[in-house]
């Protein structure tokens, strides 16, 4: 456990114990580490980011920020992932390889999102979805609790999905599912 000497750290970011951070991680200032953490390689954490604790990070993610972005206790997110601002990803999230999570969108706790998933601007996402790999939603789109996404399906600006609705793998959803 600790800290590799190949890492470029801010001085005012605040690590707690049990964290693992390998070789070729930048953390910007103002950044908060919590308890069993492991940033693999490569990782980027910009500016005023908060990683609860219990948390992994994939190599090459860059969590990405000028202002917030919240990483709750026990999530994982996987290698080359980028998270812009203003993101929150609740307790127990589990964030695919390659995935993109756009700017001021919210994903709820036991929530899965699969690799190469594409989430635009101002994305919600309840409690307990789960999106297969290669899903693309666009911005302001809204998905209730207990939603599922099939493999590469598309759903279209401004949708909302009510709970617990099915989306088949490659559909296009272009209207409310309610």
């Amino acid at each position: 456990m600790g800290t590799s000497k190949f890492s470029k750290i801010d001085p005012s970011v605040k690590i707690e114990d049990n964290v693992v951070i390998e070789e070729d991680v930048e953390i910007c200032r103002d950044v908060e580490i919590g308890y069993n953490v492991v940033i693999h390689s490569g990782t980027r954490i910009y500016e005023g980011v908060s990683v609860s604790d219990n948390v992994i990070i994939g190599k090459g993610s860059k969590p990405d920020s000028k202002s917030t972005v919240l990483i709750g206790k026990n999530v994982s997110i996987g290698a080359n992932c980028v998270i812009y601002k203003d993101v929150i990803l609740e307790d127990n999230v589990i964030v695919g390889d390659l995935t993109v999570i756009g700017e001021g969108s919210k994903i709820g706790s036991f929530s899965t999102i699969g690799g190469k998933a594409t989430l635009e601007s101002f994305v919600s996402i309840g409690k307990h979805v789960k999106i297969e790999n290669d899903v693309y939603i666009c911005k302001n789109s809204e998905l209730e609790d207990g939603v599922f996404v099939g493999m590469k399906s598309l759903l279209m600006p401004n949708v909302k999905i009510g709970e617990n609705k099915t989306i088949l793998p490659k559909t296009t959803v272009s209207s409310n599912m309610l």
